[in-house]
């Protein structure tokens, strides 16, 4: 019984990966509800409980969990109904990729750009963005409408195994894309700036960086934290939702960075800027402190939120035992 309500459930879960929030706990619900009446109905036709294998045809037939999702929301003409929430899922990936394409672009040339404009680079980029999205939104759309014409459903999800299906925790909630893309291009342009300095000191331009002992020790360290990071936000990016090993592993990245920043904040006088006309200037030591405790606070709270949701996902898999 523990095996059917854990892939009843982690079906519902996946289903909900795909739908808004305004429907994703009353949809899940009934789901949920349905699926319980159909496995109850097998049992009662076999004349024993089902056995796993049982379960999981029962998954395959009633669809793929996106394809479920779209039967629940309002019916598109443009692009076929089995194939919109992949082509909705096609078509966020391909804006994000351009946003964060053109945000990496924007914030380089500011970067080596002597008297930097930030509005005026700002609109550039938002003006950059919404002319590839439109180009992007065309073609998009225009290769879906063509491929709905001669693909059914069973075409496009013919082969999916609901063995497959990610374990995922937290009723399905997504995790919020602009904040792993936000996380992505600081964590990226941060380390090509660390690797940059690091491997060509003194090239800035009209200004030289110069690193402590201490901290050019500390760099493959940083490197390895931010290269972590760096995968670890573009996957929860194409991959919003949070599974028992994504936490896992996200609260031992975080955990790193706790350690690599404690040991930053004692750090004195990590690094100092110099310009050509001989002016100089290094962060105070309790400005230092203060900017490396605020990254340090919020670290610790993406902790306490992994844990939380650790401990919530295997609270419910242990409640789930006992039905």
């Amino acid at each position: 019984m523990a095996n059917q309500t854990d892939w009843l459930q982690r079906y519902v879960d996946n289903v909900r990966t795909y739908l808004p929030a305004r429907l994703r706990e009353d949809v899940g619900n009934e789901l949920y509800s349905d699926l319980q009446d159909q496995r109850d109905e097998l049992e009662e036709s076999l004349g024993r409980m089902p056995t796993e294998s049982e379960i999981l045809k029962l998954l395959k037939q009633r669809g793929h969990p996106m394809a479920v999702a779209a039967a629940y929301q309002p019916r598109r003409t443009l692009v076929s109904e089995p194939l919109f929430p992949l082509y909705l899922q096609v078509l966020k990936w391909t804006l994000l990729v351009l946003a964060v394409l053109g945000a990496v672009g924007t914030v380089g040339s500011l970067y080596g750009d002597e008297h930097p404009k930030l509005v005026s680079a700002a609109i550039g980029w938002f003006a950059g963005l919404y002319e590839s999205g439109i180009h992007a939104f065309a073609w998009v759309t225009l290769v879906f409408y063509l491929a709905g014409e001669g693909l059914s459903y069973r075409r496009v999800f013919a082969d999916w195994n609901p063995r497959t299906l990610p374990n995922v925790v937290d009723s399905g909630r997504r995790i919020k894309r602009f904040d792993s893309a936000l996380e992505f291009v600081v964590t990226l342009l941060a380390m090509a700036w660390l690797n940059d300095m690091w491997l060509l000191p003194g090239t800035g331009g009209n200004s030289s960086l110069s690193l402590s002992v201490e901290f050019t020790t500390l760099l493959p360290w940083l490197n390895f934290a931010l290269g972590a990071s760096v995968l670890m936000s573009l996957y929860k990016l194409f991959s919003p939702f949070w599974t028992r090993r994504r936490l896992l592993t996200d609260a031992a990245l975080n955990s790193y960075w706790l350690v690599m920043l404690a040991m930053l904040l004692g750090l004195n006088a990590p690094f100092s800027l110099e310009w050509h006309n001989g002016e100089f200037w290094q962060p105070s030591q309790g400005g230092w402190q203060v900017a490396i405790g605020v990254v340090i606070a919020i670290t610790a709270w993406d902790l306490f939120e992994n844990i939380r949701g650790l401990l919530h996902a295997y609270s419910g898999r242990d409640a789930e035992k006992h039905v």
